[in-house]
């Protein structure tokens, strides 16, 4: 698994999210299923670790909401997931984990970090290698990251 950082820009916010990368990703991504929950932060300054999830957008209860799911820690499938995803104005903290049906383990795992960047971890290179044309701004993180510490945020 390689976990590729994303830091494109445009007048000094992000210039994408998460609706951009399940664009980029599809069709897979609409065949997929997919799982949100916070993003595990550790503070090794206090030996603590806290979960934070956090979109801005409108919330209609008849529809697949971010937070509803991340809180709810439920699996939905890919059109509901990508109808979430592109309700939402911004995301700001959240892991998105997607499982194609017949596999076990994820393809891909999105991780959005404070609006400062997003994270792609994935062993698939059409996964990878789609990150690394469409963006400007890819870096490949060291190692395969399970939580993300503080004073990189």
């Amino acid at each position: 698994m390689i976990t590729l950082r994303i830091y494109d820009r445009h007048d000094g916010s992000l210039a994408f999210d998460l609706r951009h990368l399940i664009d980029l990703l599809a069709p897979r991504s609409l065949d997929a299923s997919w799982k949100v929950s916070p993003v595990t932060l550790n503070d090794p300054h206090l030996d603590c670790s806290f979960e934070e999830f956090m979109c801005t957008g409108p919330t209609d209860s008849g529809q697949f909401d971010l937070e509803r799911l991340a809180a709810d820690g439920s699996v939905v499938n890919g059109y509901s997931f990508s109808e979430a995803a592109h309700a939402a104005y911004q995301v700001i903290w959240g892991q998105f984990v997607a499982t194609d049906p017949n596999q076990k383990h994820p393809w891909a795992v999105i991780r959005a970090i404070d609006s400062t960047f997003y994270e792609v971890t994935s062993a698939d290179q059409v996964v990878l290698n789609a990150i690394r044309s469409a963006y400007k701004d890819v870096r490949v993180a060291s190692g395969p990251v399970k939580s993300i510490p503080i004073e990189e945020v």
